[in-house]
């Protein structure tokens, strides 16, 4: 995934704080549920940055 969609995606979990009423399609147990996801996605990336860049 191109690094500037990752951007996009981690500032939408974690951008403005919204209402659950401004988001109509999106319950606020959703949302975390993807923030949670992006988070783990995101973690397991520099991870692996971490790892390779230890095994140079």
């Amino acid at each position: 995934m191109p690094l500037e969609i990752r951007e996009l995606q981690i500032r939408a979990a974690v951008g403005p704080r919204e209402t659950p009423s401004e988001i109509p399609s999106a319950s606020s147990t959703d949302l975390e549920g993807m923030k949670q996801e992006i988070v783990r996605e995101v973690t397991e990336e520099v991870l692996k940055m971490i790892q390779l860049k230890l095994e140079r």
